[in-house]
């Protein structure tokens, strides 16, 4: 879809700098600066996802920039077909050996206390995952870095605050925070982590990364409970059957039962997973040991 062409004669502010082979536009949910253009609507695939707040229907979202209602969308859509004169190469660039580096090596004492305090071991998780604290100084301070590798290459990473929930709030800091798509190889949310460690035909998919950590090979994560159509591409691809196991809270709940009917739509298997309410717990990181045994071998891995 050329989406150039319809913000332009909709006089719709746009941005093409934002990522190579998009059209960037404000977030009509999330953006609360002028020409902030979080929203990216690529046009080789007729999605749209903000860097902010996630994946959002295409149909919705334009209905909203250009002031049209939504049941005449797809009328406009018609319109506008083709992609223009913008470059519309794939977003996810060549991957190859040492293109990026993540900005840390070890852990400090607070982020090795942070994940002790949490049941994980700060050793295990930079040899199985290669996480890697942030340090105390630069962009990524005072966080947990959590690499997300695609066939084997570091392609991008996301990284949760160490802070409290109080802190978070006071400093008005995110408690996740990923690479921009601009400075990955693919990106991030494009991706699925721990991807690479999920061969079978059948797969979990959770909403975080100390989710997937808690539980381990076979299970994956969306960074949050917004899929990408990309994403959902790569479920497609390689599995047969998908468990969607997302947080046990009412909106998550929904969300995950939206995504299920939309794989089930492309041929797939998928089965919304109740997992947590047994145990009195919201999410795979609050498990312990015996619990995650319990639904590991309850879903056959």
């Amino acid at each position: 879809m050329d989406f150039e062409r319809l913000f332009k004669d909709y006089r719709v502010p746009y941005s093409l700098r934002i990522n190579k082979g998009w059209v960037n536009a404000n977030c009509p949910y999330c953006d609360k600066k002028i020409d902030s253009f979080n929203m990216g609507f690529n046009p080789k695939d007729d999605y749209c996802n903000c860097w902010k707040c996630g994946n959002h229907d295409l149909a919705e979202t334009l209905s909203m920039l250009i002031h049209v209602p939504v049941k005449d969308i797809g009328q406009v859509a018609k319109a506008y077909q083709g992609t223009g004169s913008i470059s519309v190469a794939s977003n996810q660039k060549k991957l190859y050996k040492g293109f990026l580096t993540l900005p840390g090596e070890g852990f400090t004492l607070a982020e090795r206390k942070y994940l002790e305090k949490r049941s994980f071991d700060a050793d295990y998780l930079h040899e199985k995952y290669g996480v890697v604290g942030g340090g105390i100084t630069g962009k990524w301070k005072f966080r947990i870095i959590i690499p997300l590798y695609y066939k084997g290459k570091l392609a991008s990473w996301t990284a949760r605050s160490i802070l409290s929930k109080k802190e978070l709030k006071e400093l008005n800091i995110p408690r996740y925070k990923n690479l921009s798509a601009d400075e990955s190889a693919v990106n991030p949310k494009d991706l699925l982590f721990n991807l690479d460690n999920a061969n079978g035909d059948e797969v979990v998919l959770t909403e975080g990364p100390f989710d997937v950590m808690r539980f381990g090979d076979g299970f994956v994560c969306s960074l949050g409970t917004q899929l990408t159509q990309n994403q959902i591409k790569l479920l497609v691809e390689k599995y047969k059957k998908v468990y969607i196991m997302f947080d046990n809270e009412e909106e998550a709940w929904k969300k995950a039962h939206k995504y299920a009917v939309q794989i089930a739509s492309m041929g797939l298997d998928v089965e919304v997973v109740d997992a947590y309410s047994d145990f009195g717990v919201n999410d795979g990181g609050d498990c312990n040991e015996e619990q995650v045994a319990l639904i590991r071998k309850e879903l056959g891995f």
